[in-house]
């Protein structure tokens, strides 16, 4: 099967086309020929080693796994003896969490990781785009007690998993505030934002109101930064934080006060990725494509994600 592996970090041209041998699935996983998958700053981040930490997990000296690619989209080809739940020719999607292997022309898949059937009217480069950006907004949305108009704050509104924090916080008819540039702002109040502020002409940390929950969806600021704009008994929510938030944490906790940080790596669950499958099906969420390369340009991709300024979602096609 056709691939793209890298054997070395840096920059994107250590990714390279490799013919790999097609996987065959355990007797609780489901081979899955892929139709689409993504580039998220994950990916980027992991081909690059940056920051140098990730090594401690990806490998010291060089990728344990030389195949990126953490979310898919695609069609049922083979299953294991002992799955009962999917049949050969479903459309599927999910997330391979912290292990990765889609940049390929197959994977296999356990059927207890997050992969549910993909919902009618979605296509494979949509579908392909939101276990990664939605699961990761909903497992840190369910640390919070998010009611109808509490007022939040998503900075990094328009990146893939700032727009599904804006959509499930929307969907739970929250006020949003959300922090993009100015090309992106159209579409983030189209997509529900209450109110939109692009950074280039507003310093948004001087604001004169108050939040009940401000997400950091960019890691580019922090909560020492911001902390002034919370209410007493406000959140501030990172998926992508600071080492300052981390330490800001411990001295909360050690001191005994109220937590007011949440932060850490999201939990890719099946159970979620059901959720997030009915509100698909509901129409109440969805994701959204800013470019969709072909498969050969992988290393294209990852240039443009790497850039930072990308508007929700990057896909690849691969069959």
């Amino acid at each position: 099967m056709k691939a793209f592996t890298f054997k070395k970090y840096g920059a994107t041209d250590v990714l390279n086309p490799e013919i790999l041998e097609k996987p065959n699935p355990k007797s609780n996983q489901v081979l899955v020929k892929i139709h689409a998958t993504s580039v998220t700053a994950g990916d980027w981040r992991v081909r690059s080693a940056t920051p140098f930490p990730i090594r401690f997990h990806a490998g010291l000296l060089k990728p344990k796994n030389t195949l990126l690619g953490h979310e898919f989209a695609g069609v049922v080809e083979m299953v294991g003896e002992e799955v009962a739940e999917f049949r050969v020719g479903d459309r599927v999607f999910g997330s391979m969490g912290m292990k990765s292997g889609t940049y390929a022309e197959y994977v296999a898949v356990d059927v207890e990781s997050a992969l549910a059937k993909i919902p009618e009217g979605l296509g494979f480069e949509e579908a392909a785009v939101v276990p990664i950006g939605f699961l990761s907004a909903y497992h840190f949305l369910q640390k919070v007690n998010l009611q109808p108009k509490m007022k939040v704050l998503i900075h990094g509104v328009s990146g893939s998993v700032g727009s599904a924090m804006l959509q499930l916080a929307k969907a739970k008819d929250a006020y949003v505030v959300g922090v993009c540039s100015s090309k992106n702002a159209s579409w983030v109040r189209k997509w529900g934002a209450d109110q939109v502020i692009s950074y280039e002409r507003e310093d948004f940390a001087q604001l004169p109101e108050k939040f009940d929950l401000i997400i950091n969806a960019v890691g580019k600021t922090s909560f020492r930064e911001i902390k002034h704009l919370l209410k007493s008994e406000g959140r501030y929510l990172s998926n992508d934080a600071a080492l300052a938030d981390y330490l800001d944490l411990l001295t909360q906790t050690l001191r005994g006060k109220k937590e007011q940080i949440i932060v850490g790596i999201a939990e890719q669950k099946k159970e979620d990725l059901a959720v997030i499958q009915s509100l698909l099906e509901a129409k109440k969420v969805k994701p959204y494509l800013d470019r969709v390369y072909r498969f050969e340009e992988i290393p294209a991709a990852h240039a443009y994600v790497e850039k930072g300024r990308k508007a929700g979602n990057v896909a690849i096609q691969v069959a």
